[in-house]
């Protein structure tokens, strides 16, 4: 029976001695300060080619925090965050936790309904929000009770050259952003200016229970749900990542990619760089070109499977051009071939620069995995981790990295395989959900005790659990293999099916690019497997493969886990969390069940119409 860490020696895979031992008991921004006092010239942050000092961060937060408290906030009150990854996330990190007050991270791209709900529920008077996201403000804030918003810009931590060059491309883009003719909103550098720098306000004293961080959960498989923790919460995590094998040395650079409002952008990532006197190399706008150019030129990057699937494809697109071009002698190929190998050689000089690639925030498939380190040449590790727990739970150790896992559990975390339904302890290489235990479980879903209780259980030890709601097994040397989500398990009749199983068949097929399953309504049983399938080449026709998809299944599964229906689609939706979505799917594949029992709907548009709709 598997019941704690000791049954595999979970210890050799982690360091005999932690690159930090940290105090845990006190604030996050006297752990900062402490930590950096000694080496305050060291870069703290990097962005859009301008970096700030350890001085100069703690300076302004210093400042922000007097701004906060001139204004009245003070300990137990909260402030509203919506932002991108820039400076002013460290600054409103390290100010707050000075004064005692509590982060309510806010996803950007939540729905102005649910914004609203997210600040009244908070009971948020102040929000720090970027520019960007004003009019969606303006349209809520009669209807909370804030008094006062921050407005946060790019510009306001560039350099004077590039701070024109921006100014000069807004105006011939026709971007102006003007405040509103109201007294609560206020420029950030405003906001700051006249604060009294020789009379600035004691920092609190740590109490361990004071909330810190209300967070969004992902909302891959439900309604999101706020999430509380404590300082102590993330200074216990980021004192687990010290024993792992990864460089997270003082002086190096951390490449971060998620965005703030993930725990794993702001725990594992903003708030660790600091804490381990690094750099946060902060990158605000994510699309496939800055990662391409970007993602591999730092010590550590940290960033989601997404991320690193689109620097994948741009080097393997770039790789079949260079050999298309070397077959063609003309003048124009070879000039084209040129500035391909140049860029080849600028992008692999990027990536030989990274010590270490680290995923997380979803899965990489054990074949996919083995064909980005091979392309990359670089290892890429797997951590998992989940809202509740702080971020990073189970990550793969780097010089011990098994594809198809998630790794191993991190130090000072226990975990568990459950029987979903009876809750008993599973044996070895038995599927069940995974439970997790460790000293900085989440507080409670905010205003939910109901939903609290149902996720959060003490055992007959009186140890504190989570259930993560994924399912998994634990393989003879104590590595996690996950197995899909327990709420997405299909219940076909009498048997239960875990979509991850088909999903690596279907995957596995060459000219497959992405699969995911999910269950959908079926008059004949309770719910039936449905394929979403991306195809490698978009020339081909999917009338032609889907028989070989099928065939393959037949071969390799159980005749029950063979999907009932199989669709194309041009790729697969993520939540703003960069997790797969399957709620939007689930959705999908029961309309299309519906339109295709009436016919009253063709099937070539259907998808994308659907996507648009749903998604709305």
């Amino acid at each position: 029976m598997i019941s704690n860490n000791s049954n595999f020696g979970y210890d050799k895979y982690h360091r005999k001695k932690p690159i930090k031992e940290f105090d845990l008991n006190q604030t996050m921004y006297s752990l900062v300060t402490s930590e950096s006092k000694d080496d305050l010239v060291l870069k703290a942050t990097g962005f859009m080619g301008n970096d700030m000092s350890y001085n100069d961060l703690i300076i302004s937060a210093d400042k922000l925090a007097q701004a906060f408290h001139n204004i009245g906030i003070k300990d137990g009150d909260s402030v509203a965050i919506l932002t991108i990854s820039m400076p002013i996330v460290q600054q409103s990190l390290l100010s707050l936790s000075k004064i005692g007050a509590t982060m309510s991270w806010i996803d950007l791209r939540s729905k102005p309904k649910d914004v609203l709900r997210y600040i009244n529920s908070g009971n948020c008077k102040t929000i720090i929000v970027f520019e960007d996201m004003l009019p969606l403000i303006e349209s809520i804030i009669d209807e909370t009770d804030v008094k006062k918003v921050v407005v946060s810009s790019p510009k306001d931590y560039l350099s004077p050259i590039i701070k024109v060059l921006a100014m000069l491309k807004d105006k011939k883009d026709g971007k102006k952003i003007v405040l509103p003719n109201d007294p609560r909103f206020v420029r950030f550098n405003d906001f700051i200016k006249n604060v009294d720098t020789n009379n600035l306000i004691t920092p609190v004293s740590f109490e361990k229970d004071r909330p810190s961080l209300i967070v969004q959960s992902s909302g891959s498989t439900g309604k999101p749900k706020q999430i509380v923790h404590t300082e102590y919460n993330f200074n216990s995590a980021v004192q687990k990542m010290a024993y792992t094998d990864l460089p997270f040395y003082k002086g190096n650079t951390m490449h971060i990619s998620i965005p703030p409002f993930i725990i794993y952008g702001l725990g594992n990532s903003i708030y660790a760089s600091m804490a381990f006197t690094m750099k946060a190399e902060m990158n605000p706008f994510v699309d496939e070109n800055t990662v391409y150019n970007d993602l591999g030129k730092f010590d550590i990057s940290l960033a989601a499977p997404l991320h690193y699937r689109y620097m994948y494809k741009q080097l393997i697109e770039l790789n079949k051009s260079i050999t298309e071009l070397e077959k063609d002698n003309s003048l124009e190929a070879k000039k084209e071939l040129k500035q391909k190998m140049k860029e080849l050689k600028r992008v692999l000089t990027g990536i030989d620069r990274a010590k270490v690639f680290v995923s997380g925030g979803d899965k990489i498939g054990a074949d996919e995995l083995i064909e980005m380190q091979q392309t990359f040449n670089k290892v890429i590790v797997n951590g998992y981790g989940n809202n509740e727990c702080l971020g990073a739970t189970i990550v793969s150790p780097m010089y011990a990295n098994k594809p198809g896992s998630i790794g191993v559990p991190m130090e000072g975390i226990e975990v568990k395989v459950v029987n979903p339904e009876t809750e008993e302890i599973l044996p070895q290489g038995e599927i069940g959900e995974l439970y997790i235990s460790s000293d900085n479980l989440f507080v409670e879903y905010l205003n939910n005790p109901d939903e609290t209780n149902k996720i959060k259980v003490i055992d007959e030890l009186e140890k504190q659990w989570v259930k993560s709601g994924d399912l998994c097994y634990i393989d003879k040397d104590g590595y996690i293999i996950p197995r899909g989500r327990n709420r997405r398990l299909i219940r076909k009749e009498a048997f239960k099916i875990s979509p991850d199983t088909i999903e690596e068949v279907i995957s596995s097929i060459p000219f497959v690019q992405d699969c995911v399953v999910v269950g959908v309504d079926d008059e004949k049983s309770l719910s039936v497997p449905m394929a979403f399938i991306v195809l490698k080449d978009e020339t081909l026709s999917f009338d032609e493969v889907k028989d070989q998809i099928k065939e393959k299944c037949v071969e390799e599964l159980p005749d029950y886990e063979v999907p009932t229906y199989f669709e194309q689609i041009d790729k697969i939706p993520y939540t703003p969390n960069d997790k797969q979505d399957f709620r939007t799917l689930e959705n999908i594949g029961n309309e299309i069940v519906k339109n295709q029992k009436s016919k009253k709907l063709v099937k070539k548009n259907l998808l994308k119409n659907l996507i648009k709709k749903i998604q709305m």
